[in-house]
């Protein structure tokens, strides 16, 4: 008899097992279809930051190269390419420059906001939503770059940047750089001195012993990334009705002395297309457009202007000779769209080479800028470590003694910056 009753009761313990069992394996399920759909959550963010990241790490690159309009395409592609689903989440929130966090409102980062809306799975039980939202957030910058005084543009030059015969070239606080994958992108010839920061080049660096002192690096950075033009997307002035009379007063004769105002010096009228300027000139502030004209300074010419312009369109060359007394400085006020540039060449002039002498008084403050032509760079710039003087050209050759200085934070130059690398920042 009470072996009987005890097997009632295991009988009894059993279905209770059974029923409980029955209740709450639903519940046990759920959980655990609810632990993978977590795990499905991390997969997807993690995945989600990856593309953020490639996102933000693409378009601070097309930055570090100055390509700016390039930059928001390529972190919408690099996301796609790295699993995000524009089709089912739309299209990445790209900043440039970010609207928040620590690097907002700089021009050198790029912030990426993804999000991506995941369909509910076991979770539906518990939340009255089809999806869950999940996001991810990046910001890249350039960072390491370098201001450069030297810039070559040419992309496949031999000695695109050369030094030659006797020259001595002192850059104070600033690069050589050139763009050219050739082996000699920057070439040094017979008994040159070079004292710089630094020298870059996309290809190499050639004939640098005994020639090359670098003050603030080991070596030449060499296979480079290339050097974003800083005056890409600027426009060149177009040329007015042509002013004879400011042509007149650019040909006076030695010793004479002209004070002349803005305008356009082309080849009609006296003398043609081949002005000499031999006279004291003072240039009053504007922009001075040689339109298809020589322009030869000679020896005894003396030119003074500040916050001055000079284009050279249509194949308008300038030859300076060395004996000339040059004091020329670039516009410097915020509202002047062509601040800091003090000479700016025709951007379709390939087969222009132009000639820049001085005397040891001479002194070139701003950017020239002569983005297809070819610049000999034979006079000395006044040494002095407070200058500014910025050379870019399709291809530069030094043959005398000259001084670049870089401190150009007061007059709006927009720098060549050399040596840059890409971080993801936040």
């Amino acid at each position: 008899m009470a072996i009987r009753a005890l097997c009632s009761y295991f009988k009894a313990k059993k279905g209770s097992v059974a029923v409980i069992m029955a209740i709450s394996m639903p519940v046990i399920v759920g959980f655990a279809g609810i632990g993978a759909e977590v795990m499905y959550w991390q997969y997807s963010q993690r995945v989600l930051q990856g593309a953020a990241d490639a996102a933000a790490f693409s378009g601070a690159a097309q930055l570090a190269q100055g390509k700016s309009s390039s930059a928001q395409p390529a972190a919408q592609n690099a996301a796609v390419e790295s699993g995000y689903n524009i089709a089912r989440a739309g299209s990445p929130n790209i900043q440039i420059p970010p609207a928040s966090g620590s690097f907002a409102g700089d021009p050198r980062a790029v912030e990426v906001t993804l999000t991506d809306n995941l369909p509910r799975m076991f979770s539906k039980i518990f939340f009255n939503t089809d999806t869950v939202q999940i996001s991810a957030r990046s910001v890249s910058r350039t960072a390491g770059a370098r201001p450069a005084c030297v810039l070559a543009l040419n992309k496949s030059a031999n000695k695109a940047v050369g030094f030659a015969g006797s020259s001595t070239l002192e850059l104070d606080g600033c690069d050589v750089a050139s763009n050219s994958i050739a082996a000699d992108a920057i070439d040094f010839q017979g008994a040159t001195s070079v004292t710089t920061e630094c020298a870059s080049a996309v290809g190499g660096v050639d004939g640098a012993s005994g020639s090359l002192t670098l003050t603030d690096c080991a070596a030449p950075f060499q296979g480079a990334r290339p050097f974003p033009d800083p005056y890409a997307s600027l426009p060149m002035p177009s040329p007015g009705a042509c002013d004879n009379g400011l042509k007149q007063d650019l040909r006076v004769s030695p010793g004479t002395v002209r004070t002349v105002s803005p305008g356009t010096i082309c080849s009609t009228g006296s003398g043609g297309s081949n002005i000499q300027i031999k006279g004291d000139i003072t240039f009053n502030p504007g922009i001075y457009i040689f339109d298809g004209v020589d322009v030869q300074v000679n020896a005894t010419a003396h030119l003074i202007g500040a916050g001055v312009t000079f284009v050279f369109a249509n194949n308008s060359e300038i030859h300076m000779n060395g004996g000339a007394d040059i004091e020329l400085s670039a516009p410097t006020s915020d509202a002047d769209p062509y601040q800091g540039v003090l000479f700016f060449g025709d951007r379709s002039a390939s087969s222009v080479t132009h000639q820049l002498n001085g005397s040891s008084a001479t002194s070139f403050t701003g950017a020239l800028y002569f983005p297809a032509s070819d610049v000999e760079f034979s006079g000395t710039n006044v040494a002095d470590a407070n200058s500014c003087t910025l050379l870019i050209a399709d291809e530069v050759t030094f043959t005398g003694n000259s001084f670049f200085g870089s401190d150009c934070s007061s007059i709006g130059v927009d720098a060549v910056e050399t040596a840059q690398i890409v971080l993801i920042v936040e």
